[in-house]
Parts: C-alpha cells; sequence; structure tokens
C-alpha cells in the first residue's frame, strides 16, 4: 500500500469523506509573493510554511491534511520593491473565509490556517471568525513562528530587534529545506535603528506598539536583519521545533469539543413586545 499523501488535493472524494469523517485537521498554509533581499528568492514565506505544513502531515497522515498553498498575501506596503504581489484588504479576506468555509462544507470540523507573512495575520483572524460565526467548526490561525519563541532565542545570534525579513532565521530555514536556491555572496546586514522603546519588530517577539509604516521609507536593502549569521543547522534545529509543537497542537485541537451555541439574552413572550 502507497503511504498516503500530505496533500488533500492527491486524493479523490471518496478518500475526501472519509478523512472529514476521521475529523482530522486540515492545515491551510497561507503566505505570499514578496522580495527577501539580494540573497533569496521571491518564494520564502510560501517554501517555508509549505514544508512545515507538508512535514507534520507526512508524519502523522491520521492526524491531518495539507490544503493548497494560498500563496498571494497582504502586500501593499512592501510594493515599492520589486517581486512583490499584492491581494487587496478584503478580497484577501474573502478568498481565506471561502476557502475555510469550503472545508467545513465538506465536513471537516477543524481548520488551521498556517500562516508564513507577517502582514497576513489581521486578515486571516477576521476570516476564521467569519467562518466560525456561520458554522458549527473551530477555525483557527498561527504564525509558523509563534511555536517558538524559546527555541529562536536559544540559538539566535542577532539582537532582539534585528529579525524580522530575509534575516537570520528566515534564511537559515531556506539554508535546511533548499540551500541551492541561497545566494549567500550577496547577502547583506540590515538592522533598522530603535528609534523608541516601544516599537521593534522581530520574529521572536515584536514590541508593544505596531508601527504602521511604507517599507520604502525606512529600508533600501529588502532586508531586517542579519542573514550572515545563518546556517542550514539553526534552520533544521527551527523547522523540527515548529514541526513537533505543531504536531502537538493538532493533537489537542481535534479532541478539543465543539460545544453547542447558547443565548443569553432576554428573550421575550410575547413576540411584540411592551404594550403601551
Amino acid at each position: 500500500m502507497k503511504p498516503r499523501s500530505p496533500r488533500f488535493e492527491h486524493h479523490d472524494w471518496h478518500e475526501v469523506k472519509e478523512m472529514a469523517a476521521a475529523n482530522m485537521v486540515v492545515l491551510i498554509p497561507a503566505a505570499t509573493v514578496e522580495q527577501h533581499g539580494p540573497h533569496l528568492p521571491c518564494d520564502v514565506d510560501n517554501l517555508i510554511v509549505q514544508h512545515i505544513c507538508d512535514e507534520a502531515a507526512k508524519r502523522r497522515p491520521d492526524l491531518s491534511t495539507v490544503a493548497p498553498l494560498i500563496p498571494f498575501g497582504f502586500n501593499e506596503h512592501n510594493m515599492g520593491f520589486p517581486g512583490c504581489i499584492h491581494i487587496q484588504e478584503h478580497t484577501l479576506i474573502d478568498m481565506y473565509a471561502d476557502v475555510a468555509m469550503s472545508f467545513v462544507r465538506m465536513g471537516f470540523r477543524k481548520v488551521l490556517f498556517i500562516n508564513g507573512h507577517g502582514s497576513n495575520p489581521s486578515f486571516l483572524q477576521i476570516a476564521s471568525r467569519k467562518v466560525v460565526n456561520n458554522s458549527e467548526a473551530h477555525v483557527s490561525t498561527v504564525n509558523w513562528w509563534s511555536f517558538i519563541p524559546d527555541v529562536i532565542k536559544k540559538h539566535r545570534e542577532t539582537k532582539l530587534g534585528g529579525m524580522a525579513h530575509a534575516c537570520e532565521l528566515e534564511t537559515s530555514m531556506y539554508l535546511h529545506i533548499c540551500p541551492e536556491r541561497v545566494r549567500m555572496e550577496r547577502a547583506v546586514a540590515d538592522i533598522a535603528a530603535k528609534w523608541s522603546e516601544q516599537v521593534w519588530v522581530d520574529l521572536e517577539s515584536c514590541g508593544p506598539v505596531a508601527m504602521i509604516d511604507d517599507w520604502s521609507r525606512v529600508n533600501a536593502t529588502g532586508v531586517e536583519g542579519d542573514p550572515m549569521k545563518s546556517t542550514a543547522e539553526k534552520g533544521r534545529i527551527w523547522s523540527e521545533a515548529t514541526i513537533e509543537r505543531l504536531i502537538s497542537f493538532m493533537d489537542d485541537y481535534r479532541q478539543y469539543p465543539v460545544k453547542p451555541r447558547r443565548n443569553f439574552n432576554f428573550v421575550p413572550t410575547d413576540p411584540g413586545g411592551p404594550k403601551a
């Protein structure tokens, strides 16, 4: 017997029905196409999140299946750089919600967006809320790096605030997954000055204030961090930790019950309301 493919689209509809009946978790990888400095291809976010989802499903084929990658995200603030593809806000929310709702209509009750792009979370959360409000399913979303802040901290060499984009983390992950596409001879370090004690961007932990700006105003290299401190071994460590914790969460997620809705509002016995 051939091993089960981790990809949802590789199965026929009878197998899909069986997966839904088994209460399998649907992983939806969502990222984007955007520039990642002079040393990395524009598919960084997609490549990493696809790898994490595929590996998790390969290791636990009884637990999860991987939906087709949603390869485009919100990128208006990055469009000053070539290599970026942008989807408008409402279009993106509707697309996320429609994809998740499609799985719910098939009978799946546990949908999990795995995000790989820093500007997608707010739109993924709204889309997830839309589906939950209109169905009897659980829909959740997580940034892959949010599983491992302690592991990132243990192995990083750049200081906090120096690991945000095309950085030590993302470059190490790419070196682990697909090293032949990385051009380390072109890598440059570019760490933004910390102009406030309340503002910094970092994939381990961000500052309390989310400073919204156009990236071309503050950056000229396409890099936020120091990719020269990247290694394939760090990428392996961070990748493995992410996959292990994703699998652990999916076990919990599948077992967590979908509880019935309740209405605690006052319900008048007379539908006509009070009389004058």
